[in-house]
């Protein structure tokens, strides 16, 4: 085994390995070495503290001045805080100041308060019933201006009637009434087989436009409207209860059916129902009618009905009696109760009825009309054209449900089955009054002269004389016609 350093072997006597000259010689390299990078460490340092003394000047000189930075802001941010102090204090004084200043209002506001509700309950005793009476004289006043209206709506309708000539005849040996209108008798439904077309038809027309006179001046709407003769169409016409009032624009009246200008026009309103005014007119006997146009005929007796049933609502609603409400007789008797409706108006225009006020409990916002105790007769009082008696109301409305009449169509059903019933009897002849009385009056062409006195003939005897007429009114059995 040898020295690492010298090469020497091992020898236990002398020093073993290592020996200083060979150790002292073997690390000079690193040394040297080792002193120059000391060196070099020294001259790194020299340079990084001169580094570092140039920095620190620089830094010190940014912490100086931001230093001063923090120092503005701090006092900008307490000059902030003094001034919002000076304004809060400034507030708080100036909200002191402001209740104090209420406080005193609120003082003297009480005690004028204080001062003025001495004798306020007095005062509004006084003001309401103050109210009261000015609310009493305006309902007075109303019921009065509505009792001159009803007054004065009966005088239209009755001056309306009396021009028109509406008059009463008694037939001779009997209590029936002839009804007429100037010279043209008033249709009686139940026997207009007996006059002529033309005599029917201008009765119709004039019925029509007396009603519609009647009602313009009552301001009442009726159920079935009624068109007059106009520049398209010159015969009266009259709508069903579920037509009226709902066709707009006009529809284009015609005798037959109802056409529209175009047929692109037609097509395009085939879904949109259009109503078929009913005529109140004839161009043939209804007998003949009845047979040459069913269809025709069956309107002409549903317009008449029609027209029947509007006199006796409009009777009805007036207070104007008209017998049994469930008659048919008497509900398509439309020159008696056209006459009856007159000899009312004539009545209401005389009799003065007492006025009730509301506070009375009469018809007003605060009470309602007993209709068993109001008086018989109130032409003009009730209608669509003022609110005191206001026929669409919910008074109105249960008064008129108080006089409910049968179905125009149940009317017209029972008049065909009347009249077509009387045309079967080809037997029979219905004679009129003026017919048993020799050829004294041959002005009346309205009337069946020729037929009537072809009847007289044949009933006189032999020898030139006639018949006895006791027992011979009305029906008659007379010969075979041949």
């Amino acid at each position: 085994m040898e020295c690492d350093i010298c090469r020497r072997g091992y020898d236990a006597h002398r020093l073993p390995f290592l020996c200083p000259v060979d150790a002292r010689n073997r690390i000079y390299p690193g040394r040297i070495e080792n002193v120059h990078l000391l060196l070099e460490n020294e001259r790194l340092q020299e340079q990084i503290h001169g580094l570092l003394s140039a920095d620190g000047a620089k830094s010190s000189k940014d912490a100086v001045e931001l230093s001063l930075a923090k120092q503005r802001l701090v006092e900008d941010r307490t000059s902030q805080i003094l001034a919002a102090a000076d304004k809060l204090r400034d507030e708080i004084r100036s909200a002191k100041e402001e209740i104090k200043a209420r406080t005193t209002a609120l003082a003297r506001r009480r005690s004028d308060l204080a001062s003025v509700s001495d004798g306020l309950q007095e005062r509004w005793a006084k003001q309401q019933h103050e109210m009261d009476k000015s609310i009493q004289m305006a309902s007075f006043r109303w019921s009065q201006c509505a009792e001159d209206t009803a007054r004065t709506r009966s005088f239209l309708c009755t001056e309306a009637i009396r021009l028109y000539g509406l008059k009463r005849t008694r037939k001779s040996n009997t209590s029936r009434y002839d009804y007429h209108i100037g010279k043209i008798p008033v249709v009686d439904l139940t026997s207009m087989d007996s006059l002529a077309p033309e005599v029917i038809s201008t009765s119709l027309a004039h019925v029509a436009h007396i009603l519609l006179l009647v009602s313009h001046y009552l301001a009442v709407r009726l159920p079935a409207e009624i068109t007059l003769p106009h520049g398209d169409y010159p015969h009266p016409t009259i709508f069903s209860l579920a037509s009226s009032y709902r066709h707009r624009p006009p529809l284009p009246f015609s005798s037959g059916p109802v056409t529209t200008p175009s047929s692109a026009h037609a097509r395009d309103s085939d879904t949109q129902h259009v109503p078929r005014p009913r005529p109140l007119f004839v161009d043939k006997p209804p007998a003949q009618l009845s047979k040459d146009d069913p269809a025709m005929y069956s309107f002409f007796l549903e317009g008449v009905t029609l027209l029947a049933y509007d006199i006796a609502w409009l009777c009805s609603c007036q207070g104007v009696s008209i017998g049994d409400k469930d008659s048919f007789e008497d509900i398509c008797h439309i020159g008696r109760n056209l006459y009856t409706f007159v000899l009312s108006s004539q009545l209401q225009a005389y009799v003065r009825l007492p006025v009730k006020t509301a506070n009375q409990g009469g018809h007003g916002h605060d009470g309602s009309v007993d209709v068993a105790s109001s008086p018989s007769n109130w032409i003009g009082r009730y209608s669509h054209g003022t609110m005191y008696y206001y026929l669409g109301g919910v008074e109105g409305t249960e008064f008129v449900r108080t006089f409910k009449l049968p179905s125009p169509m149940k009317l017209a059903d029972k008049l065909k089955k009347k009249l077509l019933g009387d045309a079967a009897g080809v037997d029979w002849e219905v004679l009129d009054d003026e017919a048993w009385k020799p050829d004294e009056a041959p002005n009346h062409d309205w009337t069946t002269k020729g037929k009537s006195h072809a009847i007289i003939d044949k009933l006189r005897d032999q020898g030139g004389k006639a018949l006895p007429r006791t027992g011979s009114n009305g029906w008659t059995k007379v010969k075979p016609r041949a």
